[in-house]
């Protein structure tokens, strides 16, 4: 007896087969009804789904799949592999992958005709409509719980809020243009312009902008791969993500001595403080940084400890050594780093503890809202969050002559060019660092 699972490449799809064989006369051929949507989503080997994969639902094509072999070999160890029914093993094929029979036969011998009802279409797709929300809103939902055929792993919180965030401007926006819906051939020219002078007349910020249009970019590209349309006109030039470097504050090794000498009483405040000062010093995500405090994780490499932590954005793992201001810090906790506090407290205290630490010297920054260059001018204590730390982190390293390859490790950034962004340095201060290399000597 000989039984296989395998793959059947017809015009328009490829589909995953079943193949029993006990002796000459007996053998029988059917389809699962699984569709995979690349060759190298299956592993011939293993008769399976290999994972992550980019086909819809394969850890359940998975479940099918051995769920099948299960029962079969319980099916074999009960009625014997002599006496084994060729009806017995079509009746659990029919039953596992739940196969309603149809007029449409395979041409095998003594094959049956099915249809697959695992996947009812209300579970793999929006609909099958043309409607952008509407796949916007099974986007959501599906890919919060199935991993991403790009990025290999389900959206990680952060980036489902930011979709989130687009799907309620893009129903505003449909809101006030007295629009519907959306499709997806109405993504053109046309559209792209007045949803840019739409975001301009709000004096919204050219990230922000920007951050809207790769969005729906996204979607549209997930769409296009699922067969949902074939409108290209998002991939043309025209229809860009806009983007501006703005420079926001960086605290200096000085300014975080000032902060790190202040006596504090209250207990919040000086928990709140030492957080950010760990991520001044390791470049943590603040998000990452509070997941470790809860759950910390460290290895000893030659004497020396280290933070180990996967991220949760990229997904890479990061090593970080303690320096001695972080030593400090946890010498006051027992060896352990500070009790884990809400990000919200923590970007509300620091900015007090910063005014505290007399880091009040004015501070201006441009930033284009509504098409329009404004400026802004305060006492730089106001412009300080969680997120300095890491901007900190990577300034002053840089400043010390670290590599930026090296900086890049720690920090977890994929590419020089959003490093680089994070790097505060005006360009005489980096013309001044340059110049005591040998070459200008």
């Amino acid at each position: 007896m000989k039984t296989k699972f395998y793959l059947r490449t017809g015009s328009t799809k490829t589909t995953i087969c079943f193949e029993y064989r006990n002796g000459v006369q007996e053998k029988f051929r059917a389809s699962t009804g699984f569709e995979i949507r690349a060759l190298k989503d299956w592993d011939s080997r293993k008769q399976k789904m290999k994972l992550p994969s980019s086909t819809i639902n394969a850890n359940l094509i998975n479940s099918k799949l051995t769920e099948f072999e299960s029962k079969l070999n319980n099916l074999i160890y009960h009625e014997n592999i002599n006496a084994i029914q060729l009806a017995s093993v079509k009746s659990l094929f029919q039953e596992v992958f739940e196969i309603k029979k149809s007029s449409k036969v395979l041409k095998t011998s003594k094959s049956i005709a099915h249809q697959n009802l695992c996947f009812a279409p209300d579970e793999i797709n929006p609909n099958l409509s043309n409607d952008f929300m509407e796949y916007f809103k099974w986007f959501l939902e599906f890919y919060s719980k199935n991993n991403s055929p790009y990025s290999k792993k389900i959206l990680t919180s952060g980036s489902l809020k930011t979709h989130k965030n687009c799907m309620e401007f893009m129903k505003k926006y449909l809101a006030d243009r007295q629009l519907k819906t959306l499709y997806f051939d109405d993504i053109n020219r046309k559209f792209y312009h007045d949803l840019m002078n739409y975001m301009t007349d709000r004096n919204l910020s050219r990230n922000y902008m920007g951050t809207i249009i790769q969005k729906i970019k996204t979607l549209m590209g997930y769409a296009l791969d699922e067969d949902r349309h074939t409108n290209l006109e998002f991939k043309k030039t025209y229809f860009s993500k806009i983007s501006e470097v703005v420079h926001h504050p960086y605290l200096s090794l000085e300014e975080l001595k000032q902060i790190q000498g202040l006596t504090l009483h209250c207990r919040e405040m000086e928990i709140s403080r030492d957080i950010f000062l760990v991520g001044c010093y390791t470049g943590l995500r603040i998000g990452d940084l509070l997941r470790f405090i809860r759950n910390p994780n460290y290895v000893m490499q030659n004497g020396r400890k280290f933070i180990m932590l996967k991220q949760s954005k990229t997904a890479g793992m990061v090593y970080i050594p303690l320096n001695s201001e972080i030593v400090k810090i946890t010498e006051k906790y027992n060896g352990n780093l500070p009790d884990y506090i809400h990000q919200s407290n923590i970007n509300r205290n620091i900015k007090s503890i910063c005014k505290r630490a007399k880091i009040t010297e004015p501070y201006k920054y441009t930033r284009t809202q509504g098409g329009v260059p404004v400026e802004y001018e305060e006492p730089k204590y106001k412009f300080i969050t969680t997120h300095t730390a890491r901007r900190s982190f990577c300034t002053n390293a840089y400043k010390q002559g670290i590599l930026i390859q090296d900086i890049m490790a720690i920090s977890g950034h994929k590419t020089e060019k959003v490093f680089l962004s994070y790097i505060k340095v005006d360009l005489l201060e980096n013309a001044s660092r340059i110049s005591n290399y040998g070459f200008f000597s």
